[in-house]
């Protein structure tokens, strides 16, 4: 392999890996192709982020999300959760994502809302509160 054909290899990656490092958390779940039916549909209330890693407002929002999936740790009922769109493009197209990001409350494995207020941790946190709330009194 030619030197600059290895530089480029290892830019991509040193690349990937701030990508990912950026969007990861132990308390977020990340979902992908091959386990979002049997995650959604396990009971939790799942609170999606749908992203893409290129996306200048996936990027702010993500500090916001780890702080979320942290708030949210210890509650049984509760999963914050990301897909990566350019991962696992069939689970966002059959989520009918049309912009980055998309946040969408998924419980039983069916969408329940999609949000659209502010993207601030507290409003964030009160919308997925009433939601739950919501869901697990009418059980």
């Amino acid at each position: 392999m030619s030197r600059s054909a290895l530089l480029a290899v290892l830019a991509a990656a040193v690349l990937g890996a701030a990508f990912a490092s950026e969007f990861t958390s132990p308390h977020v779940v990340h979902l992908t192709s091959s386990n979002y039916e049997e995650k959604t549909g396990d009971g939790k209330v799942y609170f999606i982020k749908y992203y893409a890693p290129w996306c200048g407002h996936c990027k702010r929002l993500a500090g916001t999300w780890k702080e979320l999936g942290e708030a949210f740790k210890d509650n049984t009922n509760v999963a914050i959760a990301h897909v990566d769109c350019t991962d696992d493009r069939d689970v966002c197209t059959s989520a009918e994502v049309r912009g980055y990001p998309t946040l969408k409350v998924v419980y039983k494995g069916e969408e329940i809302e999609a949000y659209r207020g502010s993207r601030d941790k507290d409003s964030l946190k009160s919308f997925l509160e009433k939601v739950v709330e919501k869901l697990t009194s009418d059980a």
